[in-house]
């Protein structure tokens, strides 16, 4: 009887209009309502995104009865679909999908494609994030017992990275979702060779390009130094610096492209006749390669004009630092031969304040996200003078990232922050030369006038 009227069901939820089936649609033979749905976004010219939400809690599975799990596949299913519409508006959410017992999918429009700074929209990217923080807290909410065993991986792929862009829509899908598990897992799918075979390519030619953004004295207005900033081939996908390092990460190219980044920087810098110290991103995983120290010494005696003291590695957060004994080591080293270190993205996480106390950096880089707004929130405000006064007893200067707007600037006047580096001062472009700066006398101007105007 039971078969009949599922049957039944069945047959009524096939004439149902694709709009009314987005929600998890049964898998049926002659129409598959999600990729009409998509193949409609696509063909009036919408950015469409695929999510993948992987359940990683293999252990568990395999510990309770089939129907135990499919009570928690129903509670993830119901989870996302709360979240997917608490989050988005109505028409953003093209379909949700469960591909797996193991894996939900996620298909979005998203209204920020003119945003063309990462592989994902920024804004696109916040969003998905929140709802994979609700999907994980709700499943721990539902097995509270599952929490320390239960994690939630997702990854976000524009369907214009598909290799095969004309391909039928069924494909097109295939693929987003390979090239997303490939994300999500660290592995590389025969979809994503092709990307890894270009990053070569990148790697044995050197065909990327340094830009420069000016780091400016807050005190005097003068420029301090310069953040070099890598990109990768124009009109690539390893065009912009996430793309290229998180990729570059995943294929364990990492240490090979920060080398290039470093000789690239350098000889840009000695062919500027640079004066002013230089900021160089760097991780951990490089900073411990054994060959690193000699590579950069290397390049310097290339270039006789430049001094190990001008060159302030900026250590980020893309790589953890697990052994900080092993790691001061290898930063005595390089301070031998007089060069300086940044801890990046203070502010951000526990982690940042870990580094800057196990590390005790010469500079202090303070994150974008306490700089952001910091005249209008109160707790902004506070943490950032709380990061100005410990920097003052560690006696490390500061620089604040991320100055976007002259209200914040003036919060960082009335701090008297060493330094800030954002749009409000300069975009990043390319590396000048000393004669060639004559732009900059209108932002010194700017600052002294500002700094004057908050001090009185």
């Amino acid at each position: 009887m039971q078969k009949m009227i599922d049957r039944f069901s069945w047959a009524c939820r096939m004439l149902l209009p694709d709009r009314l089936l987005r929600f998890y649609p049964p898998d049926f033979t002659l129409r598959r309502p999600t990729v009409s749905l998509l193949n409609k976004r696509i063909r009036r010219g919408k950015d469409c995104y695929l999510t993948l939400f992987k359940l990683d809690c293999y252990p568990v599975k395999q510990e309770i009865s089939r129907g135990e799990w499919s009570d928690f596949l129903e509670a993830a299913r119901r989870h996302l679909r709360i979240s997917a519409m608490n989050r988005f508006e109505e028409q953003e959410v093209i379909a949700l999908v469960q591909y797996s017992d193991t894996e939900l999918i996620m298909l979005t429009e998203s209204r920020y494609f003119k945003e063309k700074s990462s592989f994902v929209p920024e804004k696109l990217r916040l969003l998905l994030d929140g709802v994979r923080t609700d999907l994980e807290v709700g499943l721990a909410g539902h097995r509270p017992e599952w929490r320390n065993t239960l994690t939630v991986v997702s990854a976000s792929v524009p369907f214009s990275a598909a290799p095969a862009s004309d391909a039928p829509t069924e494909i097109l899908l295939l693929e987003s979702y390979q090239s997303a598990l490939a994300l999500a897992t660290g592995t590389i799918t025969p979809q994503m060779q092709s990307l890894r075979s270009e990053l070569e390519h990148v790697l044995d030619n050197g065909t990327i390009t340094v830009l420069a953004q000016p780091i400016m004295n807050l005190t005097t207005g003068d420029v301090f130094g310069w953040e070099m900033l890598t990109r990768g081939p124009e009109g690539s996908l390893l065009h912009f610096p996430d793309e290229l390092f998180n990729f570059a990460t995943q294929s364990r190219l990492l240490s090979r492209l920060e080398f290039l980044v470093v000789k690239r920087a350098l000889d840009e810098i000695a062919s500027r006749s640079i004066k002013e110290p230089v900021f160089l991103n760097i991780t951990a995983v490089t900073l411990s390669h054994p060959l690193f120290l000699s590579h950069v010494l290397e390049c310097l005696e290339r270039s006789p004009s430049l001094s190990a003291r001008q060159v302030i590695f900026e250590i980020t957060e893309r790589h953890q630092i697990t052994n900080f004994t092993a790691m001061n080591a290898i930063l005595g080293s390089f301070r031998q031969h007089g060069f300086r270190f940044a801890v990046d993205d203070a502010g951000s996480g526990y982690s940042s304040l870990q580094w800057i106390g196990e590390l005790v950096p010469e500079l202090i880089k303070i994150d974008r996200s306490v700089i952001k707004h910091v005249d209008q929130i109160a707790i902004k405000e506070s943490l950032l003078r709380a990061i100005v006064m410990a920097a003052r007893e560690m006696n490390c200067e500061i620089v604040a990232e991320g100055v976007e707007r002259e209200e914040e600037a003036d919060i960082l006047f009335k701090l008297e922050v060493d330094m800030g580096q954002g749009y409000y001062f300069a975009r990043p472009n390319v590396l000048l030369h000393e004669h060639e700066r004559q732009m900059f006398q209108e932002t010194k101007d700017r600052i002294q006038h500002r700094r004057g105007l908050v001090a009185s």
